[in-house]
């Protein structure tokens, strides 16, 4: 086994299930996979197991604990469980020496850059920039940033970010590894002839601002089946009457799923919207297209340099608007053609066959930093 030691770090995999914690535990599968000149470790604060990867749990208080959310409040909780991890990993890195630690949470990669100082230690840090933020802590001799955007490239060399220190490459697209999974939902048989609208992400009405998707689609409640996949925040129980209350017992889906079983509702829509006015680069969007959906997004830089034409681009601000044009999408059925198209894109730009090289050249390069 390689002397050299990455760890991949995050401390919500197997707590909650969101775009980081899928990309981050697929990384760490598919650098296995390439059989790497580097060990890899994958640490989180949950327990999780695939096909291809088993992390290595560190102790820590999750946010999920009922107890200590009815007594502190879910924002303390998260704090704490975010701590608590970052005691049990302080100690892994004295055990295990790693040279490159990769994480995406801002928070962490302080107290790691802290301690690195203040214990003398060895490790290069990376900054994943999906959080939509930059280091303000920065070691130019030892430190990278990984964007999956470009949006925040220029920003950074403006500030004296080197950059060869900085890296530019977007997500990887994952094909999901169980079909079984797939072929065992029947989303269809429930909504009958009525259209299947869906959205993927936080269940909530500030972030993803699925209340606003709904408030749109209750326009023609008799034409639409909405179906909202993601986590549960404290907005959901909202959500869940305000679709009660729009559609109807039966006429609408919401739900936590696996992404296996992501994948089975997103082959039987018609239609993927996302109305969130920011997203650090939007994977769920990319999976609809990878099975032919149209996609409906915010117009920001980051949807620009992600869906490029593949997808409409639209001011989120204008409800009336967005329920025309979804009129306008689901009055014409796909053609073949254009269903190929949004696959081929996908296939094309972000399936690891295209990006692994990348990958692999990238963190070579944070190996030999030291």
């Amino acid at each position: 086994m390689s002397s050299r030691k990455v760890f991949l770090v995050c401390t919500g995999l197997g707590i909650v299930q969101r775009g980081f914690e899928t990309y981050i535990a697929d990384l760490a599968g598919k650098l296995r996979s390439a059989k790497t000149t580097f060990a890899i470790t994958l640490y989180s604060g949950g327990k999780y197991e695939s096909n291809k990867v088993i992390s290595e749990q560190l102790f820590c208080i999750s946010r999920n604990n009922r107890f200590l959310n009815f007594l502190f409040g879910h924002a303390f909780v998260s704090e704490l469980e975010l701590y608590s991890f970052f005691v049990s990993l302080f100690f892994e890195t004295i055990r295990n020496k790693p040279n490159v630690i990769y994480l995406g949470e801002y928070k962490l990669y302080c107290y790691l850059y802290k301690i690195r100082k203040l214990f003398n230690l060895n490790y290069s840090l990376v900054l994943y920039t999906g959080g939509q933020v930059s280091p303000g802590l920065f070691d130019v001799t030892k430190d990278f940033v990984h964007h999956v955007t470009d949006v925040y490239y220029s920003e950074l060399l403006k500030g004296g970010y080197p950059k060869e220190r900085q890296f530019v490459l977007p997500h990887f697209f994952s094909q999901p590894e169980n079909e079984k999974v797939i072929e065992e939902i029947n989303i269809r048989s429930i909504a009958y002839e009525k259209k299947i609208i869906i959205s993927v992400g936080l269940i909530d009405s500030t972030i993803k601002r699925m209340d606003r998707l709904v408030n749109v689609l209750s326009k023609s409640p008799d034409k639409y089946f909405p179906v909202l996949l993601g986590e549960y925040s404290s907005d959901t129980p909202f959500i869940k009457k305000q679709l009660e209350d729009c559609f109807g017992k039966d006429n609408y889906y919401i739900g936590n799923v696996s992404r296996n079983e992501l994948f089975a509702y997103l082959k039987q829509a018609d239609l993927f919207i996302l109305l969130s006015p920011k997203e650090s680069f939007g994977l769920a969007a990319i999976e609809a297209l990878s099975v032919g959906l149209p996609v409906i997004c915010c117009d920001y830089p980051e949807s620009r340099y992600v869906l490029k034409h593949m997808a409409t681009l639209i001011d989120c601000d204008q409800d009336n608007n967005i329920g025309l044009l979804i009129d306008q999408l689901l009055d014409h059925t796909p053609t073949q053609n254009q269903i190929k198209q949004r696959v081929d894109f996908v296939n094309n730009t972000y399936s690891w066959d295209v990006l692994s090289n990348s990958y692999i050249t990238m963190f070579n390069k944070f190996i030999l930093n030291d």
